[in-house]
Parts: structure tokens; C-alpha cells; sequence
């Protein structure tokens, strides 16, 4: 009986893993370039797991889960600031950051006050020949992210590509850095940089909506399972008792 109460937490783990996951992409939704995630289960979990988790102890839940990220491109919006830019494609900026270069989808960037180029996060965008400083004047960036400013070409943006499938982890504020440290980033395919224009996240937020609808229900009906077996465990007890 007690077998069959951690039976059922099996079946409730993970929608309650899968909500988190759901919960997270629907605050994210006006995220610029952020990329929606999923929970993918390796295994099926049995009462022995679910029990040493509920106790606290380290089951290593990558062994039985995994977040799996949609890295499918979000639409493209036009802002009209020169410089917001968007990759039409596939491939990541490449952005400096104290940890070393991280990699993103998210083009909303900024100068600083000495003219650099830089993200929401103050970090250094990176160019071809590292870090892009400006000086007074119009800033025009073409479709191959070559940058121009006042019709002199000063760099152009740096744009890299990972071997599909992505093997790629998220580090917060819409950075990705590789699962493998050891692993090389590769030219893009093709792609176009969109000057005045961000890329939205591509969470579908009624998707999300059901998902999260279906999994409140799933978890529902574990829960009076749950009930269930509770009442006829007590019902034992005290038949039990009375002898």
C-alpha cells in the first residue's frame, strides 16, 4: 500500500517538474530572444527514486529528466532604433562578459558612455575585431552586419553558429554558453541581420496556457489518488485494530 502512495508521486513528480518549466516560459514571454523550454523524461520514475527525493536525498535528476530548449526563431519586431538588431536565421551574438563569451539571441543593444557597443547587461558586443567603439555620426549596419558609420566601414558584427542539434545551456539573461566547454563554434549557414528590429521569445503563450491547464488537471487526479489510497489505509488500520 505504501508502495502504491509513492507509485502515484511518480506519475506526479513530473508535472509538477513540467509546471515549473511551463511557469518559466510564460514570464519570459516579452523576454527579447528568449527560447521556450521543455522537460524531456529519459525514464519512467519509481517509488524508490521518488521516495529518496521526498526524503532530500541527491538523486541527480539529470539522470531521469532533461530541459530541452526550442531554439525555433521568434518573430522579428521593427523598433526603428539603429541600435536594436535581430538575426534573420540561424546563429548568436557573441558578447564579452567577465565569465569569458557568451551567446545570445537578444540584439537590444546600447552605447556606453565611451561609444562602446554594449547589451542590457553593460557587457561588450563583440565584432570582428573585438570590441565595436563608435564616433559621432549615422551608424548603418547592412544585412550582412558589415557597420558603417558616416559611410566608412568600421567592423562588422560578429555572428557564430553551434553543430546542430544545440548542445547549448542557458546561463540567464537570455545567454547561452556550450554544454561542452571544449566545443567550437562554426561560420553560420546563412543569416541576415536585421537593423531595427528585436527578435520576440518564441514562447506560444496559449500553448503555454494548455499545457499548464493539462498539467494542473493531471496533477488533480494524483492528488485523489493519493486521497484514495490514504482513506483506504486508515480503513485497514483501523479494521486491524480491532483484533
Amino acid at each position: 500500500m505504501i508502495k502504491g502512495l509513492y507509485t502515484i508521486a511518480s506519475g506526479m513528480y513530473p508535472q509538477w517538474l513540467e509546471q515549473e518549466i511551463v511557469a518559466n516560459n510564460l514570464a519570459n514571454l516579452n523576454t527579447t530572444g528568449f527560447k521556450k523550454d521543455s522537460t524531456y523524461f529519459k525514464k519512467v520514475l519509481d517509488a524508490s527514486l521518488i521516495l529518496n527525493t521526498v526524503q532530500g536525498e541527491e538523486n541527480g535528476l539529470s539522470d531521469v529528466q532533461k530541459v530541452v530548449t526550442n531554439f525555433e526563431q521568434g518573430t522579428l519586431e521593427p523598433t526603428n532604433n539603429p541600435l536594436n538588431l535581430a538575426i534573420d536565421g540561424n546563429g548568436f551574438f557573441v558578447i564579452q562578459t567577465p565569465e569569458g563569451e557568451k551567446f545570445t539571441r537578444n540584439g537590444n543593444f546600447r552605447l556606453d558612455p565611451e561609444n562602446r557597443l554594449i547589451n542590457g547587461d553593460g557587457n561588450f558586443v563583440l565584432g570582428e575585431s573585438g570590441v565595436i567603439t563608435f564616433t559621432e555620426g549615422e551608424i548603418n549596419i547592412n544585412k550582412d552586419g558589415e557597420i558603417y558609420q558616416n559611410g566608412v566601414l568600421i567592423d562588422k558584427i560578429r555572428v557564430v553558429d553551434f553543430p546542430q542539434p544545440y548542445r547549448l545551456e542557458k546561463r540567464g539573461n537570455s545567454y547561452f554558453v556550450p554544454a561542452d566547454p571544449d566545443s567550437q563554434t562554426i561560420e553560420p549557414d546563412s543569416y541576415i541581420i536585421r537593423q531595427g528590429y528585436l527578435e520576440n521569445s518564441n514562447v506560444n503563450p496559449i500553448q503555454e496556457m494548455i499545457r499548464m491547464i493539462t498539467i494542473s488537471k493531471n496533477f488533480q487526479v494524483g492528488q485523489k489518488l493519493i486521497q484514495i489510497q490514504d482513506r483506504t489505509m486508515q480503513k485497514i488500520i483501523n479494521e486491524t485494530s480491532k483484533f
